[in-house]
């Protein structure tokens, strides 16, 4: 049996081992993992005013939960194997600190309920550690214990009380993925708002609003919409008239310039924000590329001339490139003066207006786009003749080589997922 002293000793290296234990977690925990949405927090209850540094925050509530920790202790007493249960209040209330949802934005926390409930919370864990300390542990304390094996009981312990913090708190990934590309937003790196889970197949309405917002905002709504999942419509254009997400809904209709009444949908606000005398070029590609999403072809046509000139068709922005593209070549409802299959077989045979005729078309195609509301001798300055009309023509011939709906999906979104084409062939 130890002597005494070395006992002393023992425990205050058990103690310590803990306290640097539950010191990196908290740290790490809202310093990294969770700091998205304190960050979100600390915004709405600052009110933007003030700038935040999650390590700082980390930092400050790490220390006053290792005081609370050590303060409860003194009446808990846990020592020897089951020290680390004097920080199983902590890592509650650090579970209770991030469990954070969209109520912060909607002003329903309760936070006189979560008072009362920490409080309760307290008295139930001061009157359980009690009774095993005094009832169970007595009983089953093992002097004779090794201190490598009390080590590794405190660190069964700790992952236990981890995994229930990670369990309580707000683990979903889309409001800290929102939260993040605000801030970086904030800060001025809207590139690297627009890299928040950009390779992500999963996105919110609130993050694909945020997205074509940010998108807005350095005028690459037209180049790089497609580019991002969009399971939304128009509708996805836009954010909930009530604010769910760091990105407030009034900054958005700001940028567009009219404000949203709360009975329309989407595409009647647009609508009625470009039958304004003046619209700025964010309102017209919010509403053009609202057509897009609706898959509106005909009318985006109709439409282009009145915001682009198309006297400088090589400055389109991509996706209206290859709208244009598409609308001429696949949509049924185009009256072709000759077989569609067959000019869609010429299109690949030729790689697709990658000819050595200037700036003129070939008949047959100023025929085909007689339809359209643009000037047909304007049509050849629309599109980047060397690289977007060989891309779709190769689309075109891997949608022939694979016939089969599933496979053709599959191979055309690993291939151009990134274009308008996608978009209008093969998403629901």
């Amino acid at each position: 049996m130890r002597d005494q002293r070395g006992e002393k000793k023992l425990q205050r290296s058990v103690s310590l081992l803990c306290a640097i234990v539950f010191a990196i977690f908290s740290f790490t925990f809202i310093a990294v993992y969770q700091s998205p949405l304190l960050e979100a927090l600390y915004d709405k209850v600052a009110t933007g005013k003030l700038n935040y540094n999650g390590y700082v925050v980390a930092a400050t509530a790490t220390t006053i939960l290792l005081l609370l920790s050590w303060w409860m202790n003194r009446i808990a007493r846990f020592q020897r194997e089951w020290t680390a249960m004097a920080y199983l209040p902590a890592t509650l209330l650090l579970a209770f600190m991030t469990d954070i949802d969209r109520n912060i934005y909607t002003a329903e926390t309760e936070y006189l309920s979560w008072t009362i409930i920490l409080l309760i919370g307290f008295l139930i864990y001061a009157f359980f550690a009690f009774l095993l300390q005094r009832i169970l542990f007595a009983k089953i304390k093992n002097p004779k214990m090794e201190g490598n094996r009390i080590v590794w009981r405190n660190l069964l312990l700790f992952t236990m009380m981890f995994l229930l913090t990670g369990w309580l708190s707000n683990g979903h990934e889309s409001i800290k993925y929102e939260a993040t590309a605000y801030s970086r937003f904030k800060q001025g790196d809207i590139d690297g708002a627009l890299n928040v889970a950009s390779r992500s197949l999963n996105s919110t309405h609130e993050l694909t609003a945020a997205r074509a917002y940010y998108l807005s905002q350095c005028g690459k709504m037209g180049d790089k919409l497609f580019t991002y999942p969009q399971y939304y419509g128009a509708e996805g254009l836009l954010p909930p008239m009530h604010q769910l997400t760091p990105l407030s809904p009034d900054s958005v209709y700001a940028a567009i310039g009219v404000k949203r009444n709360a009975d329309e949908d989407a595409m009647e606000y647009l609508f009625r924000v470009v039958r304004a005398d003046s619209v700025s070029r964010i309102a017209a590609d919010y509403f053009l590329c609202g057509l897009l999403l609706e898959k509106r072809l005909t009318d985006f046509v109709d439409y282009l001339p009145r915001f682009y000139n198309l006297e400088q068709g090589n400055c389109l922005p991509q996706h209206y490139k290859e709208a244009l593209i598409y609308y001429a070549t696949v949509m049924s409802d185009i009256e072709l003066p000759f077989d569609s299959e067959a000019m869609r077989a010429g299109l690949i045979t030729m790689g697709l207006m990658n000819w050595q005729y200037g700036d003129e078309l070939p008949k047959h195609y100023v025929e085909a786009f007689r339809d359209f509301a643009i000037p047909t001798e304007k049509l050849a300055k629309l599109f980047d003749l060397a690289s977007l009309g060989k891309e779709f023509a190769a689309m075109l011939e891997l949608e022939r080589q694979h016939p089969e709906l599933q496979v053709r999906s599959n191979y055309i979104r690993k291939n151009f997922g990134h274009t308008y084409w996608w978009y209008y062939g093969y998403s629901e």
